[in-house]
Parts: C-alpha cells; structure tokens; sequence
C-alpha cells in the first residue's frame, strides 16, 4: 500500500471512530458510511442504522464481508479523551478502534478500492456494517431478513489476522422453584413452602461448573454457571418462587437442550427452561476451501477457535471465519486503541481475501 494510500486509511478510520456509536445510536456512523459510498458509486442501502452494499462482477457465489459500527459505552479509567480520535505515534486511541471499526473500516476500504480499481473475480462481494451487535445482533437478523444467506462469510473482529473456524455460543438457562407463601410473622402456625430454601437446598449441591459432554478440539470445555439468584420481594413475605439463571457457554456440537438436560438431572425439583439460545455455536470444517483460502491470504498455518461472541453466531449452515485486525484482549477496555500497521495488514487481508474466498466458494459448488 503506497504511503498516500495508508494515511487515507487511517483517516477513514479516525473519522469513523471519533463519531460515537453506543449500540443502538449508530445512526451518525451509518451516516457516515452511506455517504462514502455513494461518493464510490457503490450500491447501498440501510436497515435501521444498519448499512449493506453489493459489488459484484459477473454471475459466482456471494461472499459477505460483515462487522458492526455499534460500540460498547465509554465506561471509566480512561486517561485520554475517547471522542474524537486521535492518531499518536501510530496507535489510534479511541471507543471502539479495536472493536471493531478497525475491521469495519479495512472491509470498507476494500470495497471502495474495488470500485476504484476493479480486479478479477467472478461474483458478488456484500459488505454489511451492522447495527447492535453488542446488544441483541438486530442488524445481523435484519441483513439475513433482506438478503438470505450469503455462499460465505468474512466476520470482522479484533483477532490479530489469526483465522477463527470456530467460536462458542451462548444460551441462558432458567431453573424455577415453586413453594407457598405466608406472612413471616405467621411461619410457626401457617401452612407455607419456602421456595427460596427449597433453590438453596439443591444450588448448594452444585459444583462450580458443570458441562455437557466432552471438549472441543480448539475451544475447550463447553461449561455451564449458575451466576444469578432472585428470591423473595419483601421481608415479610416468605417466597412462593425462586429462580436461577445459569450462563451455558457451548462449544459446537453442544446445545442449548444438552445444558438443560445436565442442569434439570443435578436440580431434580426445578423446573428447568431455555432462556436464549440465539447464540448458537458454529464451526466451519478444517478442510473447507473457505478457512484453506483464509489461512493463505493471512500466513498462518492452522485456524483457531474463539470464544468471545460475534455475529458470526447467526450464520448457522454458512461457511465462514472470524478474521480482522486489532487484539481482542483491548477490546471493552478504556483507553482502547489499534495499530496503524494492524490496520493496514487487516486492509491488505481483506484485499486478497475477496478473488481466493470467492475462488474457494465456486470450487465447493463443484
């Protein structure tokens, strides 16, 4: 990348992240990037304060290119300002720099620069810019809504150019007890069912953690923690419910309904229930000529596993990869930042990725 080219990058990025975009605010930042690609020519439209674009080259399969402009909030301890952005001695100090509008950034750039200078590939390159991610993936779900599944899929998330093939999910658990309630003054005499003794009865039977089944080769053990109890309102009623909810973080092939069922046989006398189970786990296969083509565009050897979230999580069946430049360690973090050297290797990644990626999809159509 030539000299004028990075310092362009790098300004496209600084003017992104110095627009604050707390998730479900995101709007300014759509703006913002709506209005570069139209300067670009480039098809786009919005979702909400989502943003997808389409550039494509003749018929081939559909590779969609998606990260998310929403942020985390401020939060405390920062010791510079994180609005606007600033460029020091090549780190570029910001709320969500590193997470992830380095890769927002860098998929976009890419995309202007094919509308620049087209280069041969036979297909069609989506870019989605996405919208709450950091909250409940409602820009993921809208883009899925309006265009249907792409043939595969880019996620761009701070993880150092490493290429992830699989990544845990995460479903919620509810366990319910149910009892009678009295007047506590009338304990001695009344009729009544402690709900709140009859939970801590059984929690305490509990390990620290539980899991359903074996380890995954490259996330680990899939675990199950019970993290929130809620019994009782007042301090004269005794409770007639008790409920706790339990953070199942689950590596493929693991389900929501795995956790449920180690959960009810350790808490008999509670009616257990599946929360959440949109975050589903998700593997690509090792072999695939998706995660092959990664791995070379990328100079890396093998792929890893994650187990930090993404909207990757929603492309169930969709052959995909986390990739994109920034370190994951920075991200929520005050006084985050990324690297202008991350930022380009991430743009020069995303470059190569477009013709291999969509090389590799035409070649799993065979």
């Amino acid at each position: 990348m030539s000299a004028t080219a990075t310092i362009a990058l790098g300004e496209l990025l600084r003017e992104l992240v110095a627009i604050p975009s707390v998730s479900g605010d995101e709007g300014a930042a759509a703006d913002f990037v709506v209005a570069q690609l139209d300067e670009a020519g480039i098809d786009s439209r919005r979702l909400g304060h989502t943003v997808l674009a389409r550039f494509a080259r003749g018929m081939g399969p559909r590779l969609l290119f998606v990260s998310h402009l929403d942020t985390v909030p401020v939060g405390a301890g920062w010791t510079r300002a994180p609005y606007p952005a600033a460029w020091e001695h090549g780190r570029l100090w910001g709320r969500g720099a590193n997470d992830a509008k380095a890769s927002a950034t860098a998929m976009l750039w890419t995309l202007l620069e094919l509308a620049r200078a087209p280069r041969e590939f036979t297909g069609e390159l989506w870019l989605a810019l996405n919208a709450q991610e950091e909250t409940d993936n409602a820009g993921m779900r809208a883009v899925l809504a309006e265009v249907g599944a792409p043939d595969g899929a880019v996620c761009g998330e701070p993880t150092g150019l490493e290429v992830v093939r699989a990544q845990a999910g995460l479903a919620i658990l509810k366990a319910e007890w149910h009892g009678r309630s009295c007047h506590a003054a009338h304990v001695a005499r009344a009729e009544h069912a402690n709900a709140l003794l009859a939970a801590a009865r059984e929690i305490a039977t509990l390990p620290s953690w539980l899991t359903p089944g074996e380890a995954h080769a490259l996330l680990g053990q899939s675990t199950i923690a019970p993290t929130v109890l809620h019994a009782g309102q007042r301090h004269n009623v005794v409770p007639d419910r008790a409920e706790l909810v339990l953070d199942c973080r689950l590596a493929p092939p693991h389900s929501a309904a795995d956790a449920r069922r180690v959960v009810a046989e350790h808490l008999p006398a509670a009616e257990v229930t599946i929360a959440s189970e949109r975050l589903k786990p998700f593997e690509t296969a090792e072999d695939h000529p998706l995660v092959r083509a990664a791995l070379e565009c990328a100079g890396r050897t093998r792929a890893i596993g994650s187990t930090t979230l993404s909207d990757m999580a929603l492309l169930s069946g969709v052959p995909a990869v986390k990739c994109g430049p920034g370190d994951t360690a920075r991200s929520h973090t005050s006084d985050e930042y990324v690297l202008a050297s991350e930022l380009e290797a991430g743009a020069g990644f995303y470059a190569r990725f477009v013709p291999a990626a969509l090389a590799a999809l035409k070649e799993n159509k065979r």
